[in-house]
């Protein structure tokens, strides 16, 4: 299980992964916070399904969330809004918008 922490959505995150769904767009140029804001609709949507629950999931005091599952984050959630397909490269975005285990 991974734990990672993660601060407060900021303003203008999506409240649905369809917003987030609709970021993932052919145009050259992608929003600059198109990483966190997807996180926080992946995040959002474990909390109405529980497959992607099972997943992946916030924790109890919803400062920090836990991949419970990499193999079916990686197959089932991440390809609906991501290109990625090796959790190394998951892992390397989230260090790079500054989330820490």
């Amino acid at each position: 299980m991974m734990d990672l922490s993660i601060a407060a959505p900021e303003k203008g995150m999506c409240n649905s992964h369809q917003a987030a769904l609709t970021l993932r767009s052919t145009s050259p140029q992608r929003p600059k916070s198109e990483f966190p804001t997807k996180l926080y609709a992946i995040l959002e949507l474990a909390d109405k399904i529980p497959e992607v629950a099972e997943a992946i999931t916030w924790l109890p005091h919803g400062r920090a969330f836990a991949i419970r599952n990499k193999d079916t984050f990686m197959k089932e959630v991440v390809p609906l809004f991501f290109n990625q397909t090796q959790i190394r490269s998951f892992n390397r975005q989230l260090h790079l918008w500054g989330f820490h285990r």
